[in-house]
Protein backbone atom coordinates (compact mmCIF):
# COMPACT_ATOMS: atom_id res chain seq x y z
CA UNK A 1 0.00 0.00 0.00
CA UNK A 2 2.70 2.16 -0.32
CA UNK A 3 3.50 2.67 3.43
CA UNK A 4 7.03 2.30 5.21
CA UNK A 5 7.10 -0.13 7.47
CA UNK A 6 8.09 2.74 9.93
CA UNK A 7 4.89 4.56 9.02
CA UNK A 8 2.42 1.09 9.45
CA UNK A 9 3.64 0.66 13.14
CA UNK A 10 2.98 3.81 13.75
CA UNK A 11 -0.41 3.72 12.10
CA UNK A 12 -1.16 0.44 14.15
CA UNK A 13 -0.18 1.58 17.57
CA UNK A 14 -2.13 4.19 16.97
CA UNK A 15 -5.19 2.00 16.14
CA UNK A 16 -4.29 -0.61 19.14
CA UNK A 17 -4.42 2.58 21.34
CA UNK A 18 -7.63 3.94 20.18
CA UNK A 19 -9.06 0.72 20.37
CA UNK A 20 -8.30 0.40 24.05
CA UNK A 21 -9.22 4.00 24.98
CA UNK A 22 -12.69 3.09 23.23
CA UNK A 23 -13.05 -0.49 24.88
CA UNK A 24 -12.03 0.67 28.23
CA UNK A 25 -15.06 2.72 27.94
CA UNK A 26 -17.51 1.02 26.22
CA UNK A 27 -17.19 -2.31 28.10
CA UNK A 28 -16.28 -1.40 31.62
CA UNK A 29 -19.94 0.95 31.66
CA UNK A 30 -22.36 -0.63 34.32
CA UNK A 31 -26.02 -0.07 35.52
CA UNK A 32 -26.98 0.61 39.28
CA UNK A 33 -29.70 -1.27 39.95
CA UNK A 34 -31.64 1.65 41.48
CA UNK A 35 -30.67 2.82 37.27
CA UNK A 36 -31.65 0.00 35.75
CA UNK A 37 -34.98 0.14 37.87
CA UNK A 38 -35.54 3.60 36.78
CA UNK A 39 -34.55 2.58 33.03
CA UNK A 40 -37.01 0.04 32.81
CA UNK A 41 -39.93 1.61 34.49
CA UNK A 42 -40.32 3.24 31.22
CA UNK A 43 -38.76 0.45 28.86
CA UNK A 44 -41.21 -2.07 30.20
CA UNK A 45 -43.94 -0.24 31.03
CA UNK A 46 -47.81 -0.56 29.76
CA UNK A 47 -50.58 1.43 28.89
CA UNK A 48 -54.26 0.64 28.09
CA UNK A 49 -55.96 2.96 25.89
CA UNK A 50 -58.82 3.31 23.41
CA UNK A 51 -59.09 5.43 19.74
CA UNK A 52 -61.43 6.26 16.95
CA UNK A 53 -60.28 6.94 13.28
CA UNK A 54 -61.78 8.63 10.77
CA UNK A 55 -60.66 7.85 7.66
CA UNK A 56 -59.66 10.67 4.72
CA UNK A 57 -61.24 8.88 2.04
CA UNK A 58 -64.22 9.66 3.46
CA UNK A 59 -63.89 13.41 2.99
CA UNK A 60 -62.85 13.04 -0.93
CA UNK A 61 -66.37 13.71 -1.95
CA UNK A 62 -66.58 16.69 0.27
CA UNK A 63 -63.70 18.47 -2.23
CA UNK A 64 -63.71 20.89 -5.02
CA UNK A 65 -61.04 21.49 -7.19
CA UNK A 66 -61.51 23.87 -10.29
CA UNK A 67 -58.68 24.18 -12.88
CA UNK A 68 -57.31 27.30 -11.30
CA UNK A 69 -56.65 25.16 -8.09
CA UNK A 70 -55.00 22.15 -10.29
CA UNK A 71 -52.82 24.88 -12.38
CA UNK A 72 -51.93 26.50 -8.52
CA UNK A 73 -51.03 23.41 -7.14
CA UNK A 74 -49.01 22.28 -10.50
CA UNK A 75 -46.52 25.72 -10.28
CA UNK A 76 -46.22 25.56 -6.92
CA UNK A 77 -45.28 21.86 -6.84
CA UNK A 78 -43.10 22.12 -9.87
CA UNK A 79 -40.50 19.56 -8.47
CA UNK A 80 -42.71 16.72 -7.62
CA UNK A 81 -43.65 16.72 -11.39
CA UNK A 82 -40.57 16.02 -13.08
CA UNK A 83 -39.97 12.74 -15.50
CA UNK A 84 -36.19 11.68 -14.19
CA UNK A 85 -33.11 11.50 -16.31
CA UNK A 86 -33.51 7.99 -18.62
CA UNK A 87 -31.39 6.52 -21.21
CA UNK A 88 -32.32 3.60 -23.83
CA UNK A 89 -29.54 1.17 -24.51
CA UNK A 90 -28.89 -1.04 -27.39
CA UNK A 91 -26.67 -4.23 -25.56
CA UNK A 92 -25.81 -7.76 -26.88
CA UNK A 93 -26.59 -10.72 -24.13
CA UNK A 94 -24.20 -13.35 -23.91
CA UNK A 95 -26.46 -15.98 -22.27
CA UNK A 96 -24.73 -19.85 -21.33
CA UNK A 97 -27.96 -21.25 -21.75
CA UNK A 98 -28.46 -20.32 -25.30
CA UNK A 99 -25.39 -22.29 -25.90
CA UNK A 100 -25.97 -25.70 -27.50
CA UNK A 101 -23.96 -28.40 -27.20
CA UNK A 102 -23.62 -31.49 -30.24
CA UNK A 103 -20.17 -33.01 -30.00
CA UNK A 104 -20.13 -36.60 -29.80
CA UNK A 105 -19.42 -38.03 -26.45
CA UNK A 106 -15.82 -38.58 -25.82
CA UNK A 107 -16.12 -42.05 -24.15
CA UNK A 108 -12.05 -41.92 -22.43
CA UNK A 109 -14.08 -38.53 -21.08
CA UNK A 110 -16.76 -39.67 -20.00
CA UNK A 111 -14.84 -42.59 -18.27
CA UNK A 112 -12.58 -40.33 -16.10
CA UNK A 113 -15.24 -38.51 -15.32
CA UNK A 114 -16.53 -41.37 -13.48
CA UNK A 115 -13.65 -42.78 -12.22
CA UNK A 116 -13.26 -39.00 -10.68
CA UNK A 117 -16.36 -39.35 -9.13
CA UNK A 118 -16.26 -42.99 -8.23
CA UNK A 119 -17.39 -42.26 -4.56
CA UNK A 120 -19.61 -40.26 -5.33
CA UNK A 121 -21.72 -43.71 -7.31
CA UNK A 122 -20.69 -46.16 -4.57
CA UNK A 123 -22.41 -47.48 -1.20
CA UNK A 124 -20.38 -47.95 1.01
CA UNK A 125 -20.23 -51.53 2.94
CA UNK A 126 -22.85 -51.72 5.77
CA UNK A 127 -22.26 -54.54 8.19
CA UNK A 128 -25.48 -55.72 10.77
CA UNK A 129 -23.92 -56.30 14.17
CA UNK A 130 -24.82 -57.29 17.77
CA UNK A 131 -22.55 -56.84 20.71
CA UNK A 132 -22.69 -57.27 24.99
CA UNK A 133 -21.03 -54.35 26.64
CA UNK A 134 -19.44 -54.73 30.14
CA UNK A 135 -19.78 -51.01 31.05
CA UNK A 136 -16.27 -49.21 32.48
CA UNK A 137 -16.24 -45.76 33.97
CA UNK A 138 -13.16 -44.43 32.63
CA UNK A 139 -11.69 -43.48 35.46
CA UNK A 140 -12.21 -47.18 37.11
CA UNK A 141 -9.36 -48.63 38.82
CA UNK A 142 -7.52 -51.51 38.00
CA UNK A 143 -9.70 -53.80 39.98
CA UNK A 144 -12.86 -52.83 38.41
CA UNK A 145 -10.96 -53.05 34.83
CA UNK A 146 -9.75 -56.45 35.53
CA UNK A 147 -13.51 -57.15 36.75
CA UNK A 148 -14.90 -56.16 33.62
CA UNK A 149 -12.61 -57.84 31.42
CA UNK A 150 -13.28 -61.21 33.33
CA UNK A 151 -16.99 -60.53 33.12
CA UNK A 152 -16.99 -60.13 28.93
CA UNK A 153 -14.42 -63.27 28.85
CA UNK A 154 -17.43 -65.51 30.69
CA UNK A 155 -20.06 -63.89 28.28
CA UNK A 156 -17.92 -65.38 25.45
CA UNK A 157 -17.78 -68.75 27.30
CA UNK A 158 -21.23 -69.21 27.69
CA UNK A 159 -21.50 -68.65 24.36
CA UNK A 160 -18.92 -70.84 23.12
CA UNK A 161 -20.76 -73.76 25.39
CA UNK A 162 -23.93 -73.35 23.35
CA UNK A 163 -25.99 -70.61 24.98
CA UNK A 164 -27.51 -68.39 22.56
CA UNK A 165 -26.12 -64.97 21.98
CA UNK A 166 -28.78 -63.26 22.38
CA UNK A 167 -29.82 -64.59 25.81
CA UNK A 168 -26.74 -63.69 27.20
CA UNK A 169 -27.01 -60.14 25.92
CA UNK A 170 -30.13 -59.73 27.21
CA UNK A 171 -29.05 -61.21 30.78
CA UNK A 172 -25.63 -59.20 30.74
CA UNK A 173 -24.78 -56.45 28.76
CA UNK A 174 -25.08 -52.32 29.65
CA UNK A 175 -26.21 -51.27 26.61
CA UNK A 176 -29.72 -50.45 27.48
CA UNK A 177 -30.54 -49.97 23.91
CA UNK A 178 -29.90 -53.21 22.16
CA UNK A 179 -29.53 -55.28 25.27
CA UNK A 180 -33.57 -55.83 24.91
CA UNK A 181 -32.43 -56.95 20.99
CA UNK A 182 -30.42 -59.72 22.06
CA UNK A 183 -27.49 -56.92 21.62
CA UNK A 184 -29.03 -56.03 17.48
CA UNK A 185 -26.74 -53.23 16.99
CA UNK A 186 -28.90 -53.27 12.86
CA UNK A 187 -27.08 -51.86 9.65
CA UNK A 188 -24.28 -49.57 10.09
CA UNK A 189 -21.52 -47.99 7.93
CA UNK A 190 -18.11 -46.74 9.02
CA UNK A 191 -17.41 -43.60 10.49
CA UNK A 192 -20.51 -44.34 12.95
CA UNK A 193 -18.75 -46.32 16.04
CA UNK A 194 -15.82 -45.86 18.08
CA UNK A 195 -12.70 -46.31 16.24
CA UNK A 196 -12.06 -49.36 17.64
CA UNK A 197 -15.67 -51.30 17.62
CA UNK A 198 -15.52 -50.44 14.53
CA UNK A 199 -12.17 -51.72 13.77
CA UNK A 200 -13.08 -55.20 15.30
CA UNK A 201 -16.42 -55.39 13.53
CA UNK A 202 -15.09 -54.36 9.63
CA UNK A 203 -12.48 -57.16 10.19
CA UNK A 204 -14.80 -59.94 11.63
CA UNK A 205 -16.28 -62.80 9.15
CA UNK A 206 -20.21 -63.56 9.70
CA UNK A 207 -20.48 -65.65 12.81
CA UNK A 208 -17.62 -65.00 14.17
CA UNK A 209 -17.28 -63.99 18.00
CA UNK A 210 -14.64 -61.64 19.31
CA UNK A 211 -12.63 -61.08 22.09
CA UNK A 212 -13.02 -58.20 24.58
CA UNK A 213 -12.89 -55.31 22.65
CA UNK A 214 -12.07 -51.86 24.70
CA UNK A 215 -13.83 -48.75 24.34
CA UNK A 216 -14.47 -45.64 25.95
CA UNK A 217 -17.85 -47.56 26.98
CA UNK A 218 -16.49 -50.15 28.31
CA UNK A 219 -15.39 -54.10 26.71
CA UNK A 220 -17.16 -55.04 24.02
CA UNK A 221 -18.21 -59.15 22.95
CA UNK A 222 -18.86 -58.70 18.77
CA UNK A 223 -20.67 -60.72 16.49
CA UNK A 224 -21.21 -59.96 12.67
CA UNK A 225 -24.70 -61.29 11.91
CA UNK A 226 -24.98 -59.79 8.48
CA UNK A 227 -22.31 -57.89 5.30
CA UNK A 228 -23.71 -55.66 3.03
CA UNK A 229 -21.14 -55.51 0.27
CA UNK A 230 -19.87 -52.20 -1.24
CA UNK A 231 -21.77 -51.52 -4.39
CA UNK A 232 -20.91 -49.31 -7.03
CA UNK A 233 -23.34 -47.90 -9.91
CA UNK A 234 -22.57 -49.21 -13.22
CA UNK A 235 -21.77 -46.75 -15.31
CA UNK A 236 -24.52 -47.07 -17.52
CA UNK A 237 -26.56 -46.42 -14.89
CA UNK A 238 -25.58 -42.55 -14.73
CA UNK A 239 -24.55 -42.52 -18.41
CA UNK A 240 -27.35 -40.10 -19.23
CA UNK A 241 -25.89 -37.55 -15.60
CA UNK A 242 -22.19 -37.93 -16.29
CA UNK A 243 -23.21 -37.01 -20.32
CA UNK A 244 -25.02 -33.63 -19.13
CA UNK A 245 -22.13 -32.85 -16.91
CA UNK A 246 -19.45 -32.87 -19.38
CA UNK A 247 -21.56 -31.23 -21.81
CA UNK A 248 -22.16 -28.55 -19.17
CA UNK A 249 -18.64 -28.18 -19.00
CA UNK A 250 -18.10 -27.75 -22.49
CA UNK A 251 -21.12 -24.99 -22.06
CA UNK A 252 -18.90 -23.03 -19.66
CA UNK A 253 -15.79 -23.27 -21.63
CA UNK A 254 -17.14 -21.96 -24.84
CA UNK A 255 -19.07 -19.50 -22.28
CA UNK A 256 -15.86 -18.52 -21.61
CA UNK A 257 -14.25 -18.45 -24.54
CA UNK A 258 -16.92 -16.28 -26.08
CA UNK A 259 -17.39 -13.69 -23.35
CA UNK A 260 -13.39 -12.92 -24.17
CA UNK A 261 -14.47 -12.25 -28.10
CA UNK A 262 -16.89 -10.15 -26.82
CA UNK A 263 -14.64 -8.08 -24.32
CA UNK A 264 -11.97 -7.79 -27.32
CA UNK A 265 -14.21 -6.86 -29.71
CA UNK A 266 -16.18 -4.02 -28.11
CA UNK A 267 -13.37 -2.68 -27.11
CA UNK A 268 -11.72 -2.76 -29.90
CA UNK A 269 -14.75 -1.28 -31.83
CA UNK A 270 -15.69 0.86 -29.05
CA UNK A 271 -18.23 2.74 -31.45
CA UNK A 272 -20.31 0.00 -32.08
CA UNK A 273 -21.97 -3.52 -31.00
CA UNK A 274 -21.85 -4.88 -35.34
CA UNK A 275 -19.03 -6.42 -35.07
CA UNK A 276 -19.21 -8.38 -31.98
CA UNK A 277 -22.95 -9.26 -32.54
CA UNK A 278 -21.73 -10.67 -36.42
CA UNK A 279 -19.02 -12.73 -34.61
CA UNK A 280 -20.73 -14.37 -31.67
CA UNK A 281 -24.02 -14.47 -34.14
CA UNK A 282 -25.72 -12.32 -31.22
CA UNK A 283 -29.09 -10.18 -31.72
CA UNK A 284 -28.40 -6.43 -31.11
CA UNK A 285 -31.40 -5.87 -28.60
CA UNK A 286 -32.70 -2.51 -27.29
CA UNK A 287 -33.59 -1.88 -23.68
CA UNK A 288 -36.86 -0.03 -22.15
CA UNK A 289 -35.98 3.48 -20.65
CA UNK A 290 -33.38 3.29 -17.96
CA UNK A 291 -33.77 5.41 -14.94
CA UNK A 292 -31.17 5.84 -12.04
CA UNK A 293 -33.33 3.66 -9.85
CA UNK A 294 -33.75 1.01 -12.66
CA UNK A 295 -36.23 -0.84 -14.78
CA UNK A 296 -37.03 -4.36 -16.18
CA UNK A 297 -35.18 -6.90 -18.09
CA UNK A 298 -31.28 -5.99 -17.88
CA UNK A 299 -32.05 -2.82 -15.79
CA UNK A 300 -33.09 -5.03 -13.40
CA UNK A 301 -29.85 -5.77 -11.99
CA UNK A 302 -27.78 -2.47 -10.21
CA UNK A 303 -24.57 -3.37 -12.31
CA UNK A 304 -26.27 -2.54 -15.26
CA UNK A 305 -28.11 0.71 -14.46
CA UNK A 306 -24.66 2.04 -13.16
CA UNK A 307 -22.54 1.19 -16.32
CA UNK A 308 -25.53 2.86 -18.60
CA UNK A 309 -24.73 5.64 -16.51
CA UNK A 310 -21.23 6.07 -16.63
CA UNK A 311 -19.41 8.71 -18.13
CA UNK A 312 -17.89 5.92 -20.83
CA UNK A 313 -20.95 5.11 -21.90
CA UNK A 314 -23.41 8.28 -21.33
CA UNK A 315 -20.74 11.03 -22.15
CA UNK A 316 -18.56 9.63 -24.47
CA UNK A 317 -20.50 7.28 -26.51
CA UNK A 318 -18.43 4.02 -26.16
CA UNK A 319 -19.75 1.05 -25.60
CA UNK A 320 -19.74 0.34 -21.78
CA UNK A 321 -17.36 -2.51 -20.41
CA UNK A 322 -19.06 -5.91 -19.87
CA UNK A 323 -21.12 -6.67 -16.86
CA UNK A 324 -21.69 -9.91 -15.52
CA UNK A 325 -25.25 -9.81 -14.85
CA UNK A 326 -25.53 -13.79 -13.35
CA UNK A 327 -22.88 -16.43 -13.69
CA UNK A 328 -24.00 -17.49 -16.82
CA UNK A 329 -24.91 -14.31 -18.59
CA UNK A 330 -22.84 -11.37 -19.35
CA UNK A 331 -24.17 -7.88 -21.15
CA UNK A 332 -22.09 -5.32 -23.26
CA UNK A 333 -24.47 -1.90 -23.95
CA UNK A 334 -24.35 1.56 -25.81
CA UNK A 335 -26.38 4.45 -25.25
CA UNK A 336 -28.58 4.65 -27.82
CA UNK A 337 -31.15 7.54 -26.34
CA UNK A 338 -30.69 10.31 -23.63
CA UNK A 339 -33.03 11.93 -22.06
CA UNK A 340 -32.39 14.76 -19.46
CA UNK A 341 -34.79 15.01 -16.68
CA UNK A 342 -37.56 17.51 -17.52
CA UNK A 343 -41.24 19.26 -16.21
CA UNK A 344 -43.68 17.12 -16.87
CA UNK A 345 -46.45 18.79 -18.84
CA UNK A 346 -50.34 19.45 -16.72
CA UNK A 347 -52.09 18.64 -19.91
CA UNK A 348 -50.25 14.88 -19.01
CA UNK A 349 -50.84 14.25 -15.93
CA UNK A 350 -53.65 16.87 -15.50
CA UNK A 351 -55.51 13.91 -13.53
CA UNK A 352 -52.25 13.32 -11.07
CA UNK A 353 -52.08 16.29 -10.03
CA UNK A 354 -55.89 16.60 -9.57
CA UNK A 355 -56.07 13.36 -7.43
CA UNK A 356 -52.88 14.46 -5.18
CA UNK A 357 -54.84 18.33 -4.67
CA UNK A 358 -58.06 16.43 -3.83
CA UNK A 359 -55.76 13.83 -1.14
CA UNK A 360 -54.32 17.38 0.02
CA UNK A 361 -57.90 18.95 0.68
CA UNK A 362 -59.31 15.93 2.00
CA UNK A 363 -56.48 15.81 4.57
CA UNK A 364 -56.77 19.08 6.03
CA UNK A 365 -60.96 18.67 6.01
CA UNK A 366 -60.18 15.58 8.36
CA UNK A 367 -57.90 17.14 10.71
CA UNK A 368 -60.38 20.17 10.92
CA UNK A 369 -63.02 17.65 11.68
CA UNK A 370 -61.22 16.12 14.13
CA UNK A 371 -59.80 18.70 15.42
CA UNK A 372 -63.42 20.25 16.16
CA UNK A 373 -64.26 16.28 17.80
CA UNK A 374 -61.63 16.78 20.32
CA UNK A 375 -62.22 19.85 21.41
CA UNK A 376 -65.26 18.97 22.20
CA UNK A 377 -64.14 15.97 24.22
CA UNK A 378 -61.90 18.15 26.07
CA UNK A 379 -63.79 21.57 26.62
CA UNK A 380 -67.26 19.94 26.87
CA UNK A 381 -66.38 16.59 28.22
CA UNK A 382 -68.18 14.54 25.20
CA UNK A 383 -67.38 11.21 25.65
CA UNK A 384 -65.46 9.29 23.36
CA UNK A 385 -68.13 6.91 22.71
CA UNK A 386 -70.29 9.92 22.62
CA UNK A 387 -67.85 11.24 19.71
CA UNK A 388 -67.43 7.91 17.95
CA UNK A 389 -71.08 7.94 17.48
CA UNK A 390 -71.43 11.68 16.11
CA UNK A 391 -68.29 10.41 13.46
CA UNK A 392 -70.16 7.11 12.97
CA UNK A 393 -67.01 4.93 13.56
CA UNK A 394 -66.03 2.24 15.56
CA UNK A 395 -63.73 2.36 18.63
CA UNK A 396 -60.99 -0.26 19.21
CA UNK A 397 -59.81 -0.38 22.51
CA UNK A 398 -56.65 -2.45 23.89
CA UNK A 399 -55.81 -4.25 27.35
CA UNK A 400 -52.41 -3.50 28.64
CA UNK A 401 -49.84 -3.56 25.48
CA UNK A 402 -46.16 -2.72 25.37
CA UNK A 403 -44.16 0.03 23.09
CA UNK A 404 -43.54 -2.98 20.97
CA UNK A 405 -46.94 -4.28 20.49
CA UNK A 406 -47.73 -4.75 16.72
CA UNK A 407 -51.30 -5.84 17.00
CA UNK A 408 -52.46 -1.85 16.76
CA UNK A 409 -50.99 0.72 14.49
CA UNK A 410 -47.15 1.37 15.40
CA UNK A 411 -48.55 5.12 14.51
CA UNK A 412 -51.00 5.00 17.52
CA UNK A 413 -48.71 2.93 19.89
CA UNK A 414 -46.21 5.34 19.63
CA UNK A 415 -48.52 9.05 20.27
CA UNK A 416 -50.27 6.95 23.12
CA UNK A 417 -46.65 6.50 25.02
CA UNK A 418 -45.88 10.46 24.77
CA UNK A 419 -48.92 11.26 26.65
CA UNK A 420 -49.64 11.96 30.31
CA UNK A 421 -50.17 9.64 32.70
CA UNK A 422 -53.82 9.81 33.61
CA UNK A 423 -53.63 9.76 37.29
CA UNK A 424 -56.89 10.80 38.43
CA UNK A 425 -58.78 8.22 36.68
CA UNK A 426 -59.56 10.51 33.47
CA UNK A 427 -58.59 9.82 30.14
CA UNK A 428 -55.90 11.59 28.57
CA UNK A 429 -57.33 12.69 25.20
CA UNK A 430 -54.96 13.80 22.07
CA UNK A 431 -55.83 13.78 18.30
CA UNK A 432 -53.55 13.20 15.56
CA UNK A 433 -53.09 12.78 11.89
CA UNK A 434 -50.95 9.50 11.14
CA UNK A 435 -49.25 9.33 7.87
CA UNK A 436 -52.03 7.52 5.39
CA UNK A 437 -53.96 10.54 6.35
CA UNK A 438 -56.11 9.25 8.53
CA UNK A 439 -57.33 10.96 11.55
CA UNK A 440 -56.87 9.53 15.26
CA UNK A 441 -58.38 10.63 18.39
CA UNK A 442 -57.14 8.53 21.45
CA UNK A 443 -58.10 8.25 24.81
CA UNK A 444 -55.55 6.73 26.99
CA UNK A 445 -56.84 5.17 30.50
CA UNK A 446 -53.85 3.70 32.03
CA UNK A 447 -50.41 3.53 32.97
CA UNK A 448 -48.13 0.66 34.68
CA UNK A 449 -44.92 0.96 35.39
CA UNK A 450 -42.86 -1.92 34.19
CA UNK A 451 -41.60 -3.79 37.87
CA UNK A 452 -37.74 -5.60 37.39
CA UNK A 453 -38.73 -7.59 39.77
CA UNK A 454 -41.34 -9.77 37.54
CA UNK A 455 -38.79 -10.40 34.79
CA UNK A 456 -37.25 -13.92 34.99
CA UNK A 457 -33.67 -14.26 36.13
CA UNK A 458 -32.30 -13.93 32.95
CA UNK A 459 -34.15 -11.09 31.21
CA UNK A 460 -33.36 -9.22 34.29
CA UNK A 461 -29.39 -10.06 33.25
CA UNK A 462 -29.99 -9.43 29.90
CA UNK A 463 -31.73 -5.91 30.73
CA UNK A 464 -28.67 -4.84 32.74
CA UNK A 465 -26.34 -5.58 29.79
CA UNK A 466 -27.98 -3.69 26.86
CA UNK A 467 -28.38 -1.09 29.39
CA UNK A 468 -24.89 -0.73 30.42
CA UNK A 469 -24.29 -0.96 26.67
CA UNK A 470 -26.01 2.19 26.13
CA UNK A 471 -24.58 4.09 29.09
CA UNK A 472 -21.30 2.95 27.98
CA UNK A 473 -21.96 4.29 24.33
CA UNK A 474 -23.42 7.72 26.11
CA UNK A 475 -20.01 7.91 28.06
CA UNK A 476 -18.34 7.35 24.71
CA UNK A 477 -20.14 10.28 23.19
CA UNK A 478 -19.80 12.49 26.04
CA UNK A 479 -15.82 12.16 25.90
CA UNK A 480 -16.07 12.56 21.74
CA UNK A 481 -17.82 15.60 22.40
CA UNK A 482 -15.71 16.97 25.31
CA UNK A 483 -12.68 16.17 23.11
CA UNK A 484 -13.81 18.26 20.23
CA UNK A 485 -14.21 21.42 22.68
CA UNK A 486 -10.92 21.26 23.85
CA UNK A 487 -9.59 20.61 20.54
CA UNK A 488 -8.83 23.15 17.39
CA UNK A 489 -10.32 21.45 14.46
CA UNK A 490 -9.86 23.14 10.63
CA UNK A 491 -11.75 21.69 8.01
CA UNK A 492 -10.35 23.51 4.67
CA UNK A 493 -13.07 24.22 2.02
CA UNK A 494 -13.13 22.07 -0.93
CA UNK A 495 -11.83 23.57 -4.07
CA UNK A 496 -15.45 23.32 -5.75
CA UNK A 497 -16.69 25.96 -3.13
Amino acid sequence: QGMSASGFEWQLQREIISDQLQSGILQTAAATQDELQQAYMLQGQQRRFRYITLPVTGFHDQVEISDEDIKQYYESHADEFMTPERVRVQYLLLDMDDITVDNPVDEQALEALYRDRAETYVTPEQRRVRHILVQLPQDADAAAADAALQKARDAIKRIQAGEAFADVAKELSDDPGSAANGGDLGMFGRGIMTPAFEEAAFSQAPGELSEPVKSPFGYHVIEVLEIEPEVATPLEEIRDELVAALQEEDRSNIFFERSEILTSLTFEQPDTLQGAADALELEIQESDWISADGGSGIAANADVVEMAFSEDVLLNGNNSAPVEISDTQMVVMRLLEHQDAARQQLDEIREVVKQRLVDVKARQLVESRGAELLAAMTEQGTSLEDTAGAAQVGIQQTGLIGRNADAHPAAVVAKAFTLDNPGDGKPVYAGFAVPSGDYVILALDEVKQGDLATLPEGARKQAWREFSRILGNAEMAALQQTLRKQADIVIPASSDE
